[in-house]
């Protein structure tokens, strides 16, 4: 139930866990079960995006925020890259899959 401001040093799927650094604290180890995703604002409205390639789908969460957007989903892996349809905020959301509580393909 908190969003927390952190740069994401590493993100190691096989021990699913995500290395942060704080501002002024030294790095620590977050795991995936303590997490709903990870939101990469997007920094530069300058920059060209990266092309979303994939199926777009719908992920509901338990706080029954629902963020649409295009994604090459595995219900076998820890977690997965999407690409919101509204990008001006974040330019890829990391989605933690034990956090989804519903997900809909809205197009293959």
């Amino acid at each position: 139930g908190h969003t927390e401001r952190a740069t994401a040093a590493q993100t190691d799927v096989e021990r699913q866990i995500v290395r942060v650094e704080r501002d002024g604290e030294s790095s620590s180890e977050v795991p995936f079960s303590s997490l709903k995703a990870l939101f990469y604002p997007r920094m530069d409205p300058a920059q060209p995006l990266e092309e979303a390639v994939g199926s777009t789908i719908a992920v509901e969460f338990a706080d029954g925020e629902v963020i649409r957007g295009t994604a090459h989903y595995n219900p076998e892996s820890t977690g997965f890259t999407l690409f919101p349809h509204d990008r001006s905020k974040n330019e890829r959301i990391f989605v933690v899959t034990s956090a989804i509580v519903s997900l809909e393909v809205e197009k293959l």
